[in-house]
């Protein structure tokens, strides 16, 4: 128990101590989840600032692919179905993500979004 409230996944528990999945689940679900939640935002990774991380760094991503895609010597050197699926997977993914997030007035009052 004391490596959940250190915030160790329940994977992680299972795995370092050999242990099975299911009893680590079941001591998880013993421990007041206020203190859990606070163990989290001590951490620092939130499911949400994970998910907001993940959607800023795709974005990031995602216009620095649309700049490089953008100049000459690199089109040159794709065919136009790599330039379609690289832009288009990941921009895919990135609205979906995007689709199952909060509304951005509810993201943006309680996570400042970095440029």
């Amino acid at each position: 128990m004391a490596a959940l409230l250190t915030g160790q996944t329940v994977a992680q528990v299972a795995t370092t101590y050999h242990l099975d999945k299911s009893v680590v689940s079941r001591w998880r679900r013993k421990i007041d989840p206020e203190q859990l939640q606070r163990v989290a935002t001590e951490k620092g990774e939130t499911l949400e600032w994970l998910l907001l991380d993940y959607v800023q760094t795709n974005l990031r991503t995602l216009k620095a692919q649309s700049i490089e895609a953008g100049r000459a010597q690199y089109v040159q050197k794709q065919s136009a179905s790599e330039l379609a699926v690289l832009h288009g997977v990941l921009a895919d993914k990135t609205v979906r993500i995007l689709a199952a997030l909060e509304p951005i007035e509810e993201v943006a009052e309680t996570t400042q979004l970095v440029n």
